[in-house]
């Protein structure tokens, strides 16, 4: 079976996940602005993976299934690199972490058609600011180890440790168990569906 282009980015995308985690939480400053530029990095080529795969139409079930995997271990090496930073609690995480990677794997493994599933709009909210999130504690992180002068260094973290971060990541896990809900709820209803209808065509 010849692995498609795509395919290939996305196993390099899950191989880069934890590298990101050991970056990010170095003592290094050098290692960690490494370890930004990297999550940058994958994180764009996540895109350019989807874009090509729809240019070219290279698209095949390998890659529905590794695609979103490769995006749900990149968003929990972040996550879990903030738990060891201290910056967010590691239940939250690991309601997120279990969500999106619970969700993606029974949608893949299931079966279930796209066109049925589709996603809510909860969980595009959801996702955006999980992505938002990263984005900005990432960009504190990396500005924070590009300079040395203790003033600044202490203003950033005055932001990365603030109340707001902490109400962010609330929000984030309150909408993640919501859309938890949702996505359950739609599941057993098109399975139970699917079960009527094969009853019915027998």
């Amino acid at each position: 079976m010849t692995i498609k282009l795509p395919n290939i980015i996305s196993i390099l995308r899950l191989v880069i996940s934890p590298v990101c985690f050991l970056l990010i939480t170095s003592s290094s400053r050098v290692l960690v602005i490494v370890g930004f530029w990297i999550f940058l990095i994958s994180a764009i080529r996540d895109f350019l993976d989807g874009w090509f795969a729809r240019r070219y139409h290279e698209t095949t079930q390998l890659g529905k299934f590794l695609d979103p995997l490769a995006d749900k271990f990149l968003t929990t090496a972040a996550f879990l690199a903030f738990v060891q930073l201290n910056i967010i609690p590691l239940w939250m995480v690991l309601i997120i972490i279990i969500r999106d990677i619970g969700t993606t794997l029974i949608r893949v493994l299931s079966g279930i058609n796209e066109n049925k599933f589709k996603t809510s709009f909860s969980a595009k909210i959801k996702t955006a600011l999980q992505m938002v999130f990263i984005g900005w504690n990432l960009l504190l992180i990396f500005l924070k180890s590009i300079r040395t002068d203790a003033q600044f260094v202490s203003a950033v973290n005055s932001i990365i440790y603030s109340k707001w971060t902490l109400i962010a990541i609330y929000i984030i896990t309150l909408i993640t168990i919501w859309t938890a809900v949702e996505y359950l709820i739609s599941f057993f209803f098109i399975r139970f569906q699917s079960k009527n209808n094969g009853i019915k065509n027998k």
